[in-house]
């Protein structure tokens, strides 16, 4: 701390342009600012202020450390709010909109982790489809929310974690097709799509136009809503289907389902993290910063 301590009476000197002037302002004897300069000059090797008739001013090299040096307080401050905001906010109640993947999957081990460390704050997590869930946003229904589809720009929003989807089916449809399968025998398999507006879905097909293929040569042999339907339906043989490695992590661990290749098709998307800057009560701001630790 104490190199902290010594930049921060150089920026100081640098302002006041005088080294009594800099004393009396820290509160310091003449003396103990010069030894702190003295030693700044003696880490870089160089002089760091000249005097003038003007009074103290800096050389190039202070005028490279002044403008280094209001970087590091400003990135000291911007650390000790962020901790000071993680520690405050132990009571409140917390209504979050996401995505079913995040809401299913992610974001109960994360405030799992939060309650922790807050443990008065109580949370409330309402899943749906992306649009779904942007539509609530907007109605002011969530502080925060986290969804696949990217928000507009005029709400503030970032991203936060990345989503590997597969085209997934049973272990023994699996072993019918073999490991490299033709899109011919891919292509005359029914398939499992999830319900029009998932975010799930909307990536899937979005990436497979790019590559030629479009819904109509798709066998659509189901729709359904939600990621459980469509794993179950995917256990049960009824098809196959683009689902998040998040929602059946345990299935292909076990081996009950397995992910069909596809060449040169990669099926990944985002999700955005939004925020209402309006609704910032201390255990929101908490929660949002606690989330950011937790992007990937």
């Amino acid at each position: 701390m104490s190199y902290l301590h010594s930049l921060s009476v150089f920026s100081t000197v640098a302002e006041e342009k005088s080294f009594s002037a800099a004393a009396k302002k820290l509160g310091l004897t003449q003396p103990t600012v010069s030894f702190h300069i003295d030693n700044l000059e003696k880490k870089f090797g160089c002089p760091l202020f000249t005097r003038t008739a003007k009074g103290v001013l800096p050389t190039i090299y202070g005028e490279k450390l002044y403008t280094s040096t209001q970087k590091i307080h400003r990135i000291a401050t911007e650390t000790e709010n962020h901790i000071k905001t993680l520690v405050a906010g132990n009571a409140g109640e917390i209504n979050i909109g996401a995505s079913t993947i995040p809401g299913e999957y992610i974001l109960p081990d994360i405030i799992t982790e939060f309650l922790k460390l807050h443990s008065g704050i109580k949370f409330s997590i309402t899943t749906g489809d992306s649009t779904t869930i942007l539509s609530a946003f907007h109605q002011g229904k969530f502080p925060i929310a986290i969804v696949g589809s990217k928000p507009d720009d005029s709400l503030t929003s970032k991203t936060i974690w990345r989503d590997k989807i597969i085209l997934a089916c049973h272990s023994e449809i699996a072993a019918k097709l073999g490991s490299s399968p033709t899109i011919s025998e891919i292509l005359a398999l029914p398939f499992i799509l999830r319900e029009a507006s998932s975010g799930t879905r909307t990536t899937a097909l979005t990436t497979l136009v790019k590559h030629g293929f479009t819904l109509d040569k798709l066998n659509i042999a189901l729709q359904v809503s939600g990621n459980q339907a469509l794993k179950t339906a995917i256990l049960g043989q009824a098809g196959i289907g683009f689902i998040s490695t998040w929602a059946i992590q345990q299935e292909l661990a076990d081996g009950r389902l397995s992910s069909i290749p596809l060449p040169g098709v990669e099926l990944e998307r985002t999700f955005y993290i939004v925020r209402d800057t309006t609704l910032t009560p201390t255990c929101v701001e908490s929660f949002w910063q606690f989330l950011n630790l937790y992007s990937f």
